[in-house]
């Protein structure tokens, strides 16, 4: 399956995306992709790091373990037929 909607790239990005960008690589050590997609429209996207720190990041308030959470993301993933 192919991509259809592009993300935004670190040398695309400019204004609130960027700072969402680099707000990302402090909580999560990196931008996720979907994280990238959404920053077409930065008020989704900036209400989606938030959530996404406190279901992964155990220092805001994530209560799964890394296990889990890596299970959760190999499952959906081969459900999805995703290579990665």
């Amino acid at each position: 399956m192919t991509q259809r909607l592009r993300g935004i790239s670190d040398a695309e990005a400019t204004g609130p995306t960027k700072d969402l960008f680099e707000a990302s690589n402090l909580m999560l050590g990196r931008t996720a992709n979907l994280q990238r997609i959404l920053s077409h429209s930065p008020l989704v996207a900036r209400w989606f790091l938030p959530l996404i720190a406190a279901v992964r990041q155990p220092d805001a308030g994530a209560v799964s373990s890394a296990r889990l959470r890596n299970l959760a993301c190999l499952k959906t993933s081969t459900l999805n037929n995703c290579n990665y």
